[in-house]
């Protein structure tokens, strides 16, 4: 699902943060007390938010050798089961970074370039998803603009429709209709316009991960599940990560809530695919995370690639090759303290970060497409608490 950011209404109050700033300086909090006050606060977030029904954290840095797992509230709204810190749930567009990966895992292989032509995979499915004042673009486009979100295709997910009901109106009307890569791209092709040109400008577009999907079909002659498990899930013992629909797999994950519905059980989830349909958990992120920043799973060379952050998102917020960066300082000058984190993240307020200057990783799931704003906020002020910690 496509990231939709309002950081800026999403940023606390400035008195909020200044107050907070303060404690931060001058009131160091011993662990177990840092600990309580993390799921103190996260249990007050779920009880405030009625599209919640729970909120997982994970907190490992490698610099103090803090650990610490975090789980408040219930598997789903109709039941009274709790949450566990093993719960699997929908990681959103963080599959968009997993998707990414493969790409690099590729390059480093020498098997392709990300300068490479996607025409030389794909050829029908392009027809008129690049046509701009009457000329076809898809020749030109490579697989980084796909990866960069700039290669100009629309987007199913967000984006305005000619005629019609949008994506998100049509599985709002019927949260059963099932989703097939090629009706993802049918949809952009039909009822959707490019916005520009290959490397004129970012825009965020779930259409062109799924363009990457197929293209990996191609290149590896399977479907797009089994390159997962055999790419990312088996190497890295993600013992509990699938793609969702693609597998034998019985689902049953987390809630997850569009307008007080949950999803969770609904064939629309199906529109996700390769631009994030992946269900895993906390500690399997955590392990891809630490995989990315080992240097042992990925080149030097193409993990900088990703993590150049050269494509400006929003005020504050950059991206690279289907990874983030959130420049705390620019969101806010009252923010100035805090150190950036970068990695993946989805619109159900999941996210995967990394602080590189602080060597500590936060994974969240919020598990509602009306919190992943709010759920920026909500790190902020899990990190006041946490970066106030002594560790004996």
């Amino acid at each position: 699902m496509k990231l939709r950011f309002k950081i800026l209404i999403a940023i606390i109050s400035c008195l909020i943060i200044a107050i907070s700033f303060m404690l931060y300086l001058n009131r160091p909090i011993s662990e177990e007390v840092a600990n309580a006050k993390i799921n103190k606060h996260l249990t007050k977030v779920v009880d405030d938010n009625d599209s919640l029904s729970s909120a997982l954290m994970t907190i490992s840095s490698n610099k103090t050798g803090y650990f610490g797992q975090f789980a408040v509230g219930k598997a789903n709204m109709s039941t009274d089961e709790p949450v566990k810190k093993t719960s699997q749930f929908h990681s959103a567009s963080i599959g968009k970074t997993m998707c990414a990966t493969i790409y690099g895992l590729l390059v480093d292989e020498g098997k392709i370039q990300f300068e490479d032509k996607i025409s030389s995979w794909l050829e029908e499915d392009l027809e008129g998803l690049f046509i701009v004042d009457g000329i076809d673009y898809s020749g030109e486009v490579t697989i980084e603009h796909l990866l960069r979100h700039t290669s100009g295709v629309g987007d199913y997910f967000q984006d305005p429709v000619d005629n019609g009901k949008t994506m998100l109106e049509m599985i709002k009307e019927n949260p059963d209709l099932m989703f097939t890569p090629e009706n993802l791209i049918a949809f952009t092709r039909e009822y959707q316009r490019p916005v520009g040109k290959p490397g004129e400008q970012f825009h965020y577009s779930d259409t062109g991960y799924i363009l990457l999907g197929l293209i990996l079909e191609e290149i590896e002659q399977k479907p797009y599940s089994e390159i997962l498990h055999e790419r990312i899930f088996e190497s890295l013992d993600m013992n509990d990560s699938y793609l969702m629909f693609y597998e034998d797999e019985e689902t049953d994950i987390l809630g997850i809530y569009i307008d007080g519905m949950d999803y969770s059980d609904k064939n629309a989830l199906s529109l996700d695919w390769s631009g994030g349909g992946i269900v895993t958990t906390m500690d399997d992120l955590l392990a891809f995370m630490m995989a990315l920043e080992s240097g042992n799973f990925l080149s030097y060379e193409v993990y900088s690639q990703m993590t150049d952050f050269k494509e400006k998102y929003d005020k504050g917020i950059y991206y690279g090759m289907g990874m983030m960066r959130f420049d705390f300082s620019e969101l806010s000058p009252l923010l100035g303290f805090m150190t950036d984190v970068y990695g993946g993240m989805g619109t159900t307020g999941v996210y995967m970060f990394y602080d590189k200057e602080k060597d500590t990783y936060f994974i969240a799931n919020f598990g509602s497409i009306e919190f992943m704003e709010k759920s920026i906020e909500e790190l902020i002020k899990i990190r006041m608490i946490f970066d106030r910690m002594v560790i004996k």
